[in-house]
C-alpha cells in the first residue's frame, strides 16, 4: 500500500470511528426504537414487556414500538434480533426461556444467547402458581401429591415447551416423585381455556395468567411456586409451606440488544433501566401481574446470572429431569 492509499484508508477508518461515536452519543435520535417480544399478545411475557417498553419510552423521550415475533418459546424473536444492526434501535424483551433455558433444552438454536446479545439489565420477575381444575377432588398440594402417587399418569398439565409452565411441571414431578403428563401447546390462551374445560387438570402458570380465574372461583390455586408468598394471594402458601419440595419457577424479564451495540448506547440504555427500576409507578404496574422489580442489575451481573442459570438447566437435562428437543 503506498502512502497516498494508506492516508486515505486511515482517514476513512478515522471518519467511520468518529461517525460511530457521534451516532452513539446522539442516541436515541429522532426515530422510533423497535422492541421485539417473542410471545403472543396478551400473555404474561407480552404484558410485562409492554410495561417495560412504555417506561423505556418515557425515560428515553423516544417512541418504543412493540413488535410481537411469537414462536418457539421466544427463539424466533431472538433470531431476528441478532440479525439486526447493533445500533440500539432494535431491542428485545429477554426471558429465562430465551437466554438460560433454550441453550440447555434445544439441540439447535438459530442464535447463541450467551455470545450474541448485548445485555442491558434485568427489570422484573414474575411469580408462578400451581393451579388445578375446580372439578378435581383436590384442595391442597398434599392432596395433589397423594392423588398423583395413587394414580400415576392419570393427571396431565398444559405446557409450552421450554417455558416456565413446562419447566416448573417437570421439576415438580422430579422433586416430589410423582408422574404428571405434559400436554404441549404453542402458547397463548388455549392453555388456560383447556384447564378451565378440564382437558388438562393441572397448571403451573404465571400468576397474572390465572389470577382473575382464581378470584372468580373458576380454577383452584394450591400454592405459589416461589420462595415467598404472593402479594395478590397472601393466604396462598408457598410449595414449601404446603408440604412439597421447595422450588422457585419465577420468570424474569430483561432488555437485550444485538452483539456489538456501542458501549455508549448500552450505557444509555442501562441508565434508563436503572431509572425504570427506581420508579414507583413501574412497581405499581407490575403488582397486578404478580411481578416484582429487579434492582441493581448491570450488563455484567445479567450475563453472569444467565451463564449460571444455563449451567443449572443443562444439568437438569443431563440428570433426565427435562428432555431435549430439536
Amino acid at each position: 500500500m503506498n502512502r497516498r492509499h494508506f492516508q486515505a484508508a486511515f482517514a476513512a477508518t478515522l471518519c467511520a470511528g468518529m461517525t460511530a461515536r457521534a451516532s452513539a452519543a446522539d442516541f436515541p435520535a429522532a426515530r422510533p426504537i423497535r422492541m421485539l417480544i417473542g410471545y403472543p399478545p396478551g400473555g404474561p411475557s407480552d404484558n410485562l414487556g409492554r410495561i417495560i417498553a412504555e417506561h423505556l419510552s418515557k425515560q428515553l423521550h423516544q417512541s418504543v414500538v412493540v413488535e410481537n415475533r411469537a414462536g418457539a418459546a421466544g427463539a424466533i424473536a431472538a433470531a431476528n434480533l441478532v440479525a439486526q444492526k447493533p445500533d440500539g434501535y432494535t431491542l428485545m424483551i429477554d426471558t429465562e426461556s430465551v437466554s438460560s433455558r433454550a441453550p440447555a433444552v434445544y439441540r439447535k438454536l438459530p442464535y447463541n444467547p450467551l455470545t450474541e446479545f448485548s445485555r442491558i439489565a434485568k427489570l422484573a420477575k414474575q411469580r408462578s402458581v400451581l393451579v388445578v381444575n375446580k372439578a378435581l377432588p383436590i384442595g391442597s398440594v398434599k392432596e395433589l401429591l397423594a392423588y398423583a402417587s395413587a394414580h400415576p399418569g392419570a393427571l396431565n398439565y398444559g405446557t409450552t415447551y421450554g417455558s416456565s409452565s413446562h419447566i416448573a411441571g417437570a421439576l415438580f414431578c422430579k422433586l416430589n416423585g410423582v408422574s404428571l403428563v405434559p400436554v404441549s401447546y404453542k402458547g397463548g390462551g388455549q392453555l388456560v381455556s383447556d384447564l378451565l374445560a378440564g382437558v388438562v387438570q393441572v397448571g403451573f402458570y404465571a400468576e397474572s395468567t390465572v389470577a382473575s380465574f382464581v378470584k372468580a372461583g373458576k380454577v383452584r390455586a394450591l400454592a405459589a411456586i416461589a420462595e415467598d408468598r404472593s402479594a395478590l394471594f397472601p393466604d396462598l402458601p408457598t410449595l414449601k409451606e404446603a408440604g412439597a419440595a421447595p422450588m422457585d419457577a419465577s420468570a424474569w424479564a430483561g432488555i437485550v440488544a444485538p452483539k456489538g451495540t456501542p458501549a455508549a448506547v448500552v450505557e444509555r440504555l442501562t441508565q434508563a433501566a436503572r431509572q425504570i427500576a427506581a420508579d414507583p409507578a413501574f412497581a405499581e404496574q407490575l403488582r397486578p401481574l404478580g411481578a416484582m422489580v429487579i434492582t441493581g442489575s448491570t450488563p455484567r451481573s445479567y450475563l453472569d446470572e444467565t451463564v449460571a442459570e444455563a449451567a443449572f438447566w443443562k444439568k437438569m437435562v443431563t440428570d433426565g429431569v427435562i428432555d431435549m428437543a430439536d
